[in-house]
């Protein structure tokens, strides 16, 4: 299986192995060409094509491999939604989740695709309710997609919710039924926010303040340092003075994400937001630690594990990479590791 996680600035690469042990054979990460996508829209579509194909060959791979591939749809330009719907059959709750979602959207059900599934766990619906996971990704983001895949002849086995790929990567079965947990994903140009509670994903939000924006101030050489994927840390003196620079810029995201945990909070006794697993690369961002921990003083916040459901725990320092790099990987990482029906 690979894993395709496609966005704005970058493409990155992961394949699964199809053997028993679920290891990843390759890896690897390309930056894409300012303009090819914007805001998670094919802009040059021809563009993105070479830009995938080389990094297939960066990755030491054919692009006609036999591999299924998983693809990921930008949050930015999708929705996703735990809803309560009358207990009914499977016909009557397409039509309510399609009424439910006009609700919610900003744009016209015929420019989205809809689907949903029964949540079989979680809260307490009151009787006669039942809850569904409600997704929706706009027409213009994922038939450009798809045909940018289809002409490269690969075997595209799914397309998917960035969200859906990294819960699946950060959530382990020991997780899987904590109450409350935050998922914060710093990307390149925007900041996913994923609330998994109650055995299931609640909530997503996407935020157009990524890495990039809170990078402007810095020097290009600190930039540098910050945005490309790498195993060494940054000196210590470096680190101080970037982080320093880029604090007011790191508060104002955090105090973004604090107000939708706020609102997640007060729908009702049921929710609370009890610990944060930070992910992507801007986790790795000298300071971040220090801005979080001051806004969400009484929240448990960690470092997300991209690796929890590949390894396990006694070979966690066989990891083909670093816990620092490979966080740049975890959609990919959730991509490749769905399971495909035969």
């Amino acid at each position: 299986m690979i894993g395709i996680d496609i966005s704005d600035g970058s493409i990155k690469l992961v394949q699964r192995s199809k053997t028993e042990g679920d290891m990843l054979q390759s890896f690897c990460w390309r930056v894409i060409e300012e303009g090819v996508i914007e805001r998670g829209v094919i802009v040059e579509p021809k563009k993105l094509r070479q830009a995938i194909v080389q990094t297939f060959e960066q990755c030491h791979l054919e692009v006609n491999t036999d591999d299924a591939v998983v693809a990921s749809i930008p949050e930015t330009q999708s929705f996703l939604r735990v809803i309560e719907v009358p207990d009914m059959t499977d016909e009557e709750t397409d039509e309510g989740v399609r009424w439910e979602v006009a609700q919610h959207i900003p744009f016209g059900l015929e420019n989205v695709y809809i689907d949903w599934q029964p949540i079989p766990r979680g809260h307490q619906a009151a009787k006669g309710i039942r809850e569904v996971l409600v997704g929706a990704a706009q027409k213009k983001v994922v038939d450009p997609l798809l045909a940018v895949l289809k002409d490269l002849d690969l075997d595209v086995a799914a397309l998917e919710l960035e969200s859906q790929a990294i819960v699946r990567a950060l959530i382990s079965p020991e997780l899987q039924n904590k109450q409350g947990m935050l998922i914060v994903d710093l990307g390149g140009s925007a900041t996913n926010v994923i609330i998994h509670d109650h055995g299931a994903m609640r909530f997503t939000a996407s935020l157009q303040h990524g890495v990039r924006r809170i990078a402007e101030t810095l020097s290009h050489k600190d930039k540098e340092e910050l945005l490309v994927p790498t195993t060494t840390d940054i000196p210590t003196e470096s680190a101080n003075r970037i982080a320093e620079a880029m604090r007011p810029a790191q508060e104002e995201l955090v105090m973004e994400i604090k107000g939708i945990v706020e609102f997640y909070n007060g729908i009702d006794d049921k929710h609370e937001v009890t610990e944060i697993l930070l992910t992507g690369g801007g986790s790795n961002y000298p300071g971040l630690d220090r801005v979080v921990a001051k806004y969400f003083d009484d929240v448990h916040v960690q470092r997300g594990n991209p690796w929890v459901n590949l390894l396990p725990h006694n070979q966690m320092s066989k990891a083909p990479m670093s816990l620092k790099e490979s966080v740049h990987f975890s959609t990919a990482i959730g991509l490749a590791l769905r399971k495909i029906d035969a």
